[in-house]
């Protein structure tokens, strides 16, 4: 098949290389099963036409480094979502070549609602994929976002319509897939260093959303503030590449430093796909808080970086948003809910590192590898 990867978070965000790594699987777990496929990346300008010729400079240099050069467009807009290609720039193919695309590819798969109408209703075949579920799904109700007109709906939200889950399906038939890697892109890391830390990288978000009558967290920064004391209490190094920032209002570089944590930047260590490879390697663990918004909804939320992790033969400790129904987490993953559940993970995975370590690349062998989770979601968009 052709397939339409609509985007419009990655070109304006050269240095997340945790995002870039997140979205790279796709086109290239696609190509491997033999599908054609055109990433279509949707750029709000600058306003400075200077910094809209690197962001586009750079974005092609990148993919052209995964040979996606020839299968890639950006288009250039006054603002985002794409709508109509009425005075936009486009790099990379001609609007004729679009137009041609557009109406003979066979599927599109539009992330975050990238292609709106009219414009979408041009792509025969329609799928809206989901990645943030609960957030994107409160937002939508609340009426501040629109999901579209598409014929199959997507979410890594494992546990939207089950009886324990608040997710608002919005009317719509929800259709969950697994975060997955393209195992060839994920070699096991070597060397097995007792004194390496558990990390994490993460967006130091704040931010609540009101919810039937109530206030739900969706902050980054409130989720591992929660575990504050749990260097203290396992007496281990951990570390979060947070992007906190310089201005820093609420003193947390000094917080986290004076609980033992160590803080980096995620915009140097992990600022290319190469480099976010290369600090995952370096880590002995994961430790990964969600947005509390999936622990509270039970939204079955699980971290396309901790797939990552276990691909690269890393295990993960991650917080329980109710993955455990459709994912084990008794070796190479644990999950847990309180502070003591989390320090007795990082003691069990300390004491039995090897094991956990072919566990969780095993893991993402049976449940996340790229070929067989890509199959599902295009089996999906075809009900």
């Amino acid at each position: 098949m052709l397939i339409v990867l609509a985007s419009a978070t990655l070109a304006y965000y050269p240095n997340g290389g945790g995002h870039w790594a997140w979205f790279l699987q796709y086109p290239l777990g696609l190509r491997a099963l033999g599908h054609r496929v055109l990433w279509l990346e949707i750029l709000p300008s600058t306003k400075n036409d200077q910094e809209d010729v690197r962001l586009i400079a750079a974005f092609f240099d990148r993919v052209a480094q995964y040979g996606l050069k020839d299968d890639a467009a950006v288009v250039l807009v006054d603002k985002s979502p794409l709508q109509t290609f009425d005075g936009a720039r486009i790099y990379g193919k001609s609007i004729r070549e679009l137009s041609e695309v557009m109406g003979g590819c066979d599927l599109l798969w539009n992330f975050w609602y990238g292609v709106h109408e009219p414009l979408l209703s041009r792509f025969r075949r329609r799928a809206f994929i989901d990645v943030d579920p609960g957030h994107l799904h409160i937002c939508v109700a609340a009426g501040g976002l629109s999901i579209g007109d598409h014929h199959a709906y997507l979410t890594v939200g494992a546990n939207i319509g089950k009886s324990d889950s608040e997710i608002p399906a919005l009317g719509v038939k929800w259709r969950p897939f697994r975060p997955f890697v393209y195992l060839p892109m994920w070699p096991v890391a070597q060397g097995r260093d007792r004194n390496a830390p558990f990390t994490s990288i993460t967006q130091w978000t704040w931010e609540e959303l009101p919810w039937r009558g109530k206030t739900v967290d969706a902050s980054k920064r409130s989720a591992y503030l929660k575990y504050l004391r749990l260097p203290t209490v396992a007496r281990r190094p951990f570390e979060l590449a947070a992007n906190i920032g310089f201005k820093d209002p609420a003193g947390d570089h000094a917080l986290l430093r004076r609980n033992g944590w160590r803080v980096v930047d995620p915009n140097e260590v992990a600022s290319s796909p190469q480099r976010y490879q290369q600090y995952i390697r370096a880590s002995r663990a994961e430790f990964m808080c969600p947005k509390p918004l999936h622990v509270e909804l039970k939204t079955g939320w699980f971290s396309d970086r901790s797939v990552a992790y276990l691909a690269s033969g890393r295990p993960v400790l991650a917080e329980d948003t109710g993955f455990g129904q459709s994912v084990p987490s008794d070796a190479g993953l644990i999950d847990f809910r309180d502070i003591d559940q989390a320090s007795a993970g990082v003691s069990e995975i300390d004491a039995n590192y090897e094991r956990h370590c072919r566990a969780a690349r095993q893991l993402a062998e049976d449940l996340f590898d790229s070929q067989t989770c890509l199959r599902a979601m295009l089996s999906a968009c075809e009900a």
